[in-house]
């Protein structure tokens, strides 16, 4: 069985995970707490009852109605819903019959999956006015002479968002059976199908996301070019590469015919990248014939040298999956370091990192519940049975979830980029496949912390890429989106004990834990910096070629875990991984645990159980404590941990001349250079020169900083700018204050609008249980005390205490300042960022 579900799957390659289905809601949350305590005959405005029901609606729900004093509204005879006005009391009524599938507040809509258009700014590009002056009066959409292929399992084109001969204008089965032919037969492709994605809804999924209408949803889930042509070539549900050929062959014989310029390719293997291999060359003609083609980087990640082979190739776009956040998704695959794949002199593993970032998944962080969804939302196939019943679609509105679903994987990044060429495209079908590469490359947005071999040029911004075709002069690209591209001063030696090779010879039958046969332990030397426990996973005993469906855990001597996931389905890379940063010294173990053992998330608690065949494993546990090079004017300073904390971990650099200056001053053109290191920076650049005193290299950084929603946190591009102006001057040397790195910091982390909740409260400290308003609460501006607020809690700014004794006082007084107008020194800066990366990388 385990064996038959293997090939079945693994042959597959989709490189999704399936996560989310329906349980019926009764009451949206928003109209549940509007009816919480008020009486029944409070009116509570417009509200959209669905029932239950596949055929529409009948006279039996409008009797429905009427039986709760409801005589009229708005019926949409296709969905079985109808918008009428209610009262709290007939909602209640409504909640409570069985015919009633759910009553939902007709909240306010945004175009597109509104957490990754507003992120990447995929709906800023069709409500700008000057792209759509530009575009001719018409809103830059992807509409245009040019088709997009998703080259996959195939695209149910019956769906209203994705309708055959309207949105499909070609939908195409690849027929591989050979058995039934004779002689020397060309490949046999079926046209017009209405739905070639049976039983699988991976492909439907794509198609809506690279331009689904979102007619369903009334343009909620529309894709990112909604104007765009799409073509189905369909495999079914086994994708062979014989299959992805036929999807190569037949966009290159019909090119001319349909305006063929993008290719979409959510599949993929393992191993190392080979020109000659099939898919490789197709794809390579395809680039030659100045057609797009788009791969998924896979989803067998965090360990590095995982990358599907097909997305290395140096003439494609090869797309790592990214979170609602501007984060990377732990399961998305990673290629090898530079300087290691430089060392192998093999030309071959040169481009073996993705190309960039895209939306591939939902939230990263827990607190963030409220506001994301668990994964990408897109059209449902009509017979997604792989979808029903598995995923998290109780996130979505009830009415919604029989032609929607969400979906993890790369699967769902590389379409988004495919919708974002469409868009390019549109604003100007000339542009080359290398154009289309290079500028997606230039425009992308900063992820800190992470290195090229993980995110590439960094995540994508759609709004920028667009901006950039149109504007080819500016000067897009002036800071990278990878923390390894760029030159520090500060240099460091890396030391440890030798690296630790063992054998696992994984038993499924073992029990869990520390002293299973399947686990090892090792020791963790004190004052490391950096854990790595990488897992080379050889094929199954009975022989199997695609390794073998196991993780890897990792536990710390508190019982912290920290752990690999496995995507199913999908053809999974030979190797786990798992970095810990500063890891606690003591014992350590690690396990090899089966595929039911997995969570997507690194630092989750994995199940006891392990589904998997027997088979080999590797491990190389290497540790690493760095050494700064010695800095003279940082030795014996009372912030000589915190200055090296952060060289080390590159959220500052010393001067050229190697000194760091800690007691100077920070000015406002060094706050913003620290910006572009340690914040998730979009870049944003105006027709004209923002600003006159700035020099050619540091313009594009002020305008960065200064932009509204800068940050990818803020995912709005709505929120003030993280630093503040006055006319055509950014007045580089002038310093800053406490207050302004509170704002800047406050404004990275996502924080705004929790600041602006608290714009005129007083500002509070804390110490020993003892909270006091601040002494000088009246010098920080009403509007800016938010922002205070929330520095001091997180510990980015601290209070100064003191305790005051007047002649005739019993017993003294606690009093606290914050100084808000005090300059910033760079050691002091050193302390602030060191405990805003801490929220920064936790979300909190």
């Amino acid at each position: 069985m385990i064996r038959k579900i293997s090939n079945m799957f693994f042959a597959t390659l989709l490189l999704c995970c399936v996560i989310g289905a329906a349980n019926a809601a009764s009451i949206s949350p928003a109209l549940n707490a509007q009816i919480g305590n008020v009486s029944d005959s409070t009116s509570v405005g417009l509200v959209i009852v669905a029932f239950n029901t596949n055929s529409g609606l009948n006279a039996a729900h409008l009797e429905v109605l009427r039986g709760v004093g409801i005589t009229n509204g708005i019926t949409l005879q296709r969905l079985g819903m109808v918008a009428v006005p209610a009262t709290a009391g007939q909602v209640r009524l409504l909640a409570a019959n069985n015919a009633v599938r759910s009553v939902w507040s007709n909240d306010k809509l945004n175009y597109l999956d509104n957490e990754t258009s507003m992120l990447t700014g995929a709906r800023k590009v069709m409500t700008d006015p000057a792209f759509t002056y530009a575009h001719g009066g018409l809103p830059v959409s992807g509409r245009g002479n040019f088709s997009v292929v998703i080259n996959d399992s195939g695209i149910d084109a019956r769906h209203d968002d994705l309708k055959l001969g309207n949105k499909v204008i070609q939908n195409v089965q690849i027929v591989t059976d050979t058995n039934t032919q004779s002689g020397f037969t060309p490949l046999l492709v079926i046209e017009n199908v209405p739905d070639t994605d049976v039983n699988v809804g991976h492909g439907t999924h794509c198609a809506g996301i690279v331009g689904g209408t979102g007619q369903d949803s009334g343009g909620l889930y529309a894709g990112v070019a909604p104007g765009a042509k799409l073509i189905g070539t369909g495999s079914g549900a086994v994708l062979f590469i014989l299959n992805a050929l036929g999807g190569f062959e037949y966009s290159l014989v019909n090119q001319s015919l349909y305006g063929i310029r993008v290719i979409s390719n959510s599949y993929g293997g393992n191993g190392p990248f080979d020109p000659n291999d099939p898919i490789a060359i197709a794809s390579q003609q395809a680039h030659d014939q100045n057609i797009i083609v788009v791969f998924a980087a896979g989803n067998s990640g965090p360990g590095k040298n995982t990358m599907n082979p097909y997305a290395k190739s140096p003439w494609v776009i090869g797309v790592a999956a990214g979170t609602k956040e501007g984060g990377l998704a732990s399961f998305s695959s990673r290629g090898t370091p530079k300087a290691e794949r430089l060392a192998t002199g093999d030309p071959n593993e040169v481009y073996d990192a993705p190309t960039i970032t895209a939306p591939g998944t939902g939230r990263e962080f827990a607190s963030n519940a409220g506001k994301f969804t668990s994964a990408v939302i897109s059209t449902r196939s009509i017979s997604n049975v792989f979808a029903n019943g598995e995923t998290a679609d109780t996130e979505l509105p009830t009415a919604y979830v029989p032609f929607y679903t969400q979906i993890s994987g790369t699967s769902m990044a590389t379409p988004f980029v495919a919708g974002t060429v469409a868009l390019m495209l549109s604003a100007d079908p000339t542009l080359s496949a290398d154009d289309v590469k290079s500028i997606l490359v230039q425009t992308a947005s900063q992820m800190p912390g992470n290195s090229e071999y993980e995110v590439g040029a960094g995540y994508i911004n759609v709004y920028a890429a667009v901006d950039k075709v149109f504007n080819r002069s500016k000067n897009y690209g002036s800071f990278s989106g990878a923390k390894d591209s760029r030159q520090y001063n500060a240099q460091f030696t890396s030391s440890g004990p030798a690296a630790q090779h063992a054998h696992i010879d994984f038993t499924p039958a073992a029990l869990p834990g520390p002293t299973s046969a399947n686990a090892l332990t090792f020791t963790v030397q004190p004052g490391m910096n950096v854990l790595d426990v990488y897992a080379q996973i050889g094929n199954d005993l009975q022989g199997a070629a695609d390794g073998n469906t196991v993780g890897l855990l990792v536990t710390d001597p508190s019982g912290a875990k920290y752990g690999t996931s496995i995507m199913i389905p999908v053809l999974d890379a030979p190797s786990r991984e798992v970095v810990v940063n500063n890891p606690v010294a003591g014992n350590w173990t690690a396990e090899i645990r089966g595929v039911r053992a997995l969570a997507a998330a690194p630092t989750v608690a994995l199940p006891t159980s392990g589904l998997a065949m027997p088979g080999p494993v590797d491990l190389t546990i290497t540790q690493q404590h760095f050494t700064l090079a010695p800095i003279a004017d940082v030795q014996g300073h009372p912030a000589q941990a915190q200055i090296e904390s952060a060289l080390k971990n590159r959220m500052m650099d010393t001067f050229s001349d190697g000194t760091f200056r800690p007691d100077a001053n920070l000015t406002r053109e060094d706050l913003a250079r620290l910006l572009v290191l340690n914040t998730a920076l979009r870049q944003s650049l105006g027709s004209t020169a923002k600003f006159t005193d700035v020099s050619s290299d540091f313009a594009p950084i002020a305008e960065a900083v200064t932009a509204n929603g800068s940050t990818l946190r803020d995912y709005t591009f709505s929120p003030p700018a993280m630093l503040k102006t006055s006319g055509l001057l950014f007045n580089p040397l002038n310093s800053t204050s406490r207050l302004d790195l509170a704002v800047a910091l406050v404004r990275a982390l996502g924080k705004d609008a929790d600041a602006h909740a608290l714009a005129g409260s007083n500002v509070t400290a804390t110490y020993s249980g003892t909270t006091v308003t601040v002494d000088d609460n009246g010098s920080i501006p009403t509007e800016l005390r938010g922002y205070m607020q929330i520095a001091l809690n997180y510990g980015i700014l601290q209070a100064r205490f003191s305790f005051v004794q007047g002649p005739y006082d019993l017993q003294p007084t606690l009093h606290a300042s914050v100084n808000p107008n005090d300059p910033n020194t760079r050691a002091f800066t050193a302390y602030a960022l060191d405990h805003y990366r801490q929220h920064f990388v936790t979300g909190n």
